[in-house]
């Protein structure tokens, strides 16, 4: 091949490149500056549930467009602080390191809390408690050969990277002045997909084998399957060594910055959005076993449920969505 050939290939490959790039931002701009509500949602149900719970309050009440987009936590954090997810719903923000800092910041704001009655820490199937009276993190070291093995040592499943509970769990299991026999025996091992982690306890689970690690609660497969949650004998929680017992987590509603001032009446919506974990563990349950999506398992619930959350809107406004879902 000559080389006038080569160069023509090759500036052919920067042109198209540059269009490409071109396009995509005239895309992003169409969609982030049109008058589209964008919800972030994370890889797991409940977020699922409340998102279109969420939607279909904002859609059929106060007839403005929602888009759901499905992303990594990293990401969701860094397009709420640019602005192109306008709110999210589900944010576990103890799981988010930069999290105070960015609301201190004014990137977005913090509006409700959700929930906050929530469990997640280092879990074993209950089975394994009741046989061998497993109660503590620290009397896994007595039963360290019955799990699974990588590297000589037992393994500990563990979340998505980039969660601030795996920055802390990563601390705890690597921590050898407090942990020394949980450091030399087990290794935590994180796992960026909550589906291939809740596979790994779930297809334990159904042989009735060892499995221990990470999990939280609400979701359908925690209220399924009767897990025990492990102590720390180290009971004070310390995120910079990783010692102690993990916190109920606040999960919060955030809205980006300058939403209140864009949507006035569905920040107003957004900031009565409270509900428990049992509500997300009774929705996930029916969705489960009734083989549902979360738009139909959140018009399901908002069915079955008028007097839970009519009062996050007006009266007007909840007679137009109960009207719109029967």
């Amino acid at each position: 091949m000559t080389f006038e050939i080569k160069e023509m290939i090759f500036i052919k490959k920067m042109f198209l490149t540059f269009f490409i790039f071109i396009g995509t931002t005239l895309l992003s701009s169409c969609v982030y500056e049109s008058d589209v509500i964008v919800i972030g949602e994370g890889a797991w149900e409940s977020n699922e549930f409340y998102n279109y719970v969420a939607k279909i309050i904002i859609e059929e009440g106060f007839e403005k467009e929602v888009e759901i987009i499905q992303v990594e936590t990293p990401i969701l954090v860094e397009s709420l602080i640019q602005g192109d997810i306008h709110v999210n719903i589900e944010t576990w923000s103890e799981n988010i390191p930069s999290y105070n800092q960015n609301i201190d910041d004014g990137y977005y704001e913090e509006i409700a809390i959700n929930f906050d009655d929530n469990e997640q820490g280092i879990f074993i199937p209950m089975y394994l408690h009741e046989e061998y009276g497993i109660e503590t993190l620290q009397d896994l070291v007595s039963y360290k050969d019955i799990f699974e093995q990588e590297d000589g040592k037992a393994i500990i499943y563990g979340g998505t990277s980039g969660w601030d509970l795996t920055d802390f769990l990563n601390k705890k299991f690597s921590n050898e002045e407090d942990y020394p026999e949980l450091v030399e025996n087990f290794i935590f091992k994180p796992i960026n997909s909550t589906g291939t982690l809740n596979a790994t306890w779930i297809d334990a689970y159904s042989r009735e084998e060892p499995w221990v690690g990470y999990n939280w609660k609400p979701t359908a497969v925690m209220g399924k399957y009767d897990m025990y949650l492990l102590e720390d004998e180290i009971s004070e929680y310390n995120t910079e060594t990783g010692t102690g017992n993990i916190p109920t987590n606040k999960v919060t509603v955030v809205v980006t910055k300058g939403f209140d001032l864009k949507h006035p009446e569905i920040y107003e919506f957004l900031s009565n959005f409270e509900t428990e974990s049992k509500v997300a563990s009774d929705a996930l349950s029916y969705m489960e076993e009734n083989n549902l999506d979360g738009y139909e398992t959140a018009k399901w619930w908002l069915n079955e449920n008028t007097d839970y959350w009519k009062d996050w809107v007006s009266e007007d406004i909840y007679n137009i969505v109960i009207n719109a879902i029967k």
